[in-house]
């Protein structure tokens, strides 16, 4: 299987199996999905451990489950305290793309991480209820009293095109929380990564090898990254709850989705999960 990506916005274009001769598109990269692509099948569901996006899809056949059954547990899982620990004794979580091109560290929170200043996303607030230079810039980015930061799930156009997929997660990280492998600070120019600037001001970092989308991050809040949550290689799963509180109120930019019938699906997967676990 080879697979093939955008070498200017890193985007998944398809993949193409030698055997058989099919190609396999993503979906985020067609042009009208209602109507025309239907959500039958989440592959690969327990590579994730936890559930990962299967966790908020519900009414859908998943590879070894009955159709419509949710994953389950849907309890918090039990987390093995096995993660690296730096010089210091403090946590790590170590981070990769496919090929390994990209590697970095995401550090627990500390006195620094809550220093920077950034508007609330939208995933929290919505944009086009209130204007964001409107909102107090609190450290809406740590939660579980300090000790985690928030994720989120987006349907944006800009993220759909430049991922090649119909929702893209993201955990909010204070930069001088994210370390190369050897403890230096972030480099957008390490490794394989390469940069796209979408609009003025805003840039996207991806893997130049695997294509496999990295970092978000804006001259707005230049504190804060927008880190690529399929890239956290936590213990407990692919949703990372040791590190990670997911926001559940919404998907951000749902409104301008265009697979609107599988946002939508997640959108109540993910209310109907937050409820579960309160």
């Amino acid at each position: 299987m080879t697979r093939y990506s955008c070498g200017q916005c890193g985007a998944s274009i398809y993949n193409h199996y030698s055997d058989t001769g099919h190609a396999h598109v993503a979906s985020g990269i067609v042009d009208r999905a209602e109507g025309i692509l239907v959500f039958q099948q989440h592959w690969f569901l327990a590579d994730t451990k936890d559930g990962g996006l299967g966790s908020w899809l519900h009414g859908l056949s998943w590879a070894g489950l009955p159709e419509g059954e949710k994953w389950k547990p849907t309890s918090r899982p039990a987390v093995k305290k096995d993660a690296p620990d730096s010089a210091d004794g403090s946590e790590l979580l170590r981070c990769h793309c496919q090929c390994r091109g990209v590697q970095f560290i995401i550090t627990r929170p500390n006195n620094e991480s809550s220093n920077a200043s950034s508007p609330v996303p939208d995933v929290l607030v919505p944009y086009h209820s209130q204007s964001p230079k409107t909102i107090p810039s609190s450290a809406w980015w740590l939660r579980a009293n300090g000790t985690e930061y928030l994720a989120g799930t987006c349907a944006c156009n800009s993220c759909r095109l430049s991922s090649g997929y119909d929702i893209q997660a993201w955990a909010f990280v204070p930069q001088t929380n994210i370390r190369q492998l050897d403890g230096k600070e972030l480099d957008y120019g390490m490794g394989t990564l390469k940069r796209y600037s979408h609009s003025k001001g805003a840039y996207r970092e991806f893997c130049g090898t695997c294509g496999a989308t990295v970092f978000w991050h804006c001259d707005q809040r230049p504190g804060i990254v927008d880190v690529s949550a399929g890239l956290l290689d936590a213990e407990e799963g692919a949703k990372a709850e040791d590190w990670l509180e997911w926001a559940t109120e919404r998907v951000s930019f749902e409104e301008c989705a265009q697979n609107t019938t599988l946002v939508s699906s997640v959108s109540r997967g993910l209310k109907e999960w937050g409820a579960d676990r309160e």
